[in-house]
């Protein structure tokens, strides 16, 4: 009797392998759930300043990896904002401006920022009729020159940091790029930002393709075509710290 009871109580301690959140997935939308069961307290986002269409929010079947359905359900936030809306409920805000939210008010933020590095009124864009090339430009958003990325990358994760409440999450997509054959660790510099803004990093998604648009300009491939993205849950305060990497170089 003893040794069932042991037995019961060590099953206890161990989570179902089933049950254990994943950081792959190949659905954003059971990622981004999966960050609000976990770090929002099962809550609605807050907030999302990239809506855009609004593809992240509503009623998606996902399957497990058994095959089985399971429906996954991601209300709106109540606050929508975006630099070019799409819908009337949808606030304007300017690619460097101000989140127009007061100081320490939302618990929770979206951030899907593009990561495409293009002249927004290249020639060999608005002049290009074959529909297999400049697709990626042709479906996101850009920024020109690559500065600009990282300038906007930056504010808007301050901006983030300041509307959080404390132990607020900042839910930051992006993925690396690549431009003029260079090699951009756009994810990575997202992290130290963040770090650099005062948050804490708390989590990491990565999200991965099965399929990706491939680029009609592409002769001779010098780069692996990049198949997954990240979600970052960059978090304001709480318990933990921000994490000082650089001190454990001391006395090496």
């Amino acid at each position: 009797m003893a040794i069932n009871l042991i037995k019961k109580l060590k099953n206890c301690l161990y989570m179902d392998y089933n049950e254990v959140v994943k950081n792959i997935s190949f659905s954003q939308h059971e990622i981004l759930k999966n960050i609000q069961n976990m770090h929002n307290n099962g809550k609605d986002y807050a907030c999302d300043i990239t809506y855009s269409s609004g593809k992240f929010y509503g009623s998606f079947e996902v399957k497990d990896k058994d095959g089985i359905k399971q429906t996954i359900v991601l209300n709106k936030p109540k606050f929508k904002f975006d630099v070019a809306p799409q819908f009337e409920d949808v606030e304007k805000i300017e690619p460097y401006g101000k989140i127009p939210l007061d100081d320490n008010s939302i618990d929770s933020i979206v951030v899907d920022l593009p990561f495409v590095i293009s002249p927004h009124n290249a020639p060999s864009v608005l002049n290009d009729s074959n529909k297999r090339s400049n697709l990626i430009f042709k479906r996101f958003s850009s920024y020109y020159p690559v500065t600009d990325m990282f300038k906007s990358y930056s504010h808007w994760i301050n901006e983030a940091y300041r509307v959080l409440q404390d132990s607020g999450i900042c839910v930051f997509k992006t993925q690396n790029t690549i431009s003029g054959s260079v090699f951009y660790c756009t994810e990575e510099y997202s992290w130290m930002e963040a770090q650099r803004a005062g948050f804490y990093v708390l989590d990491k998604f990565i999200l991965l393709a099965k399929a990706r648009l491939i680029s009609g300009k592409v002769k001779n491939q010098q780069h692996a075509r990049n198949f997954s993205s990240v979600f970052w849950v960059f978090k304001k305060g709480g318990k933990h710290k921000t994490v000082n990497y650089y001190k454990f170089k001391k006395g090496i």
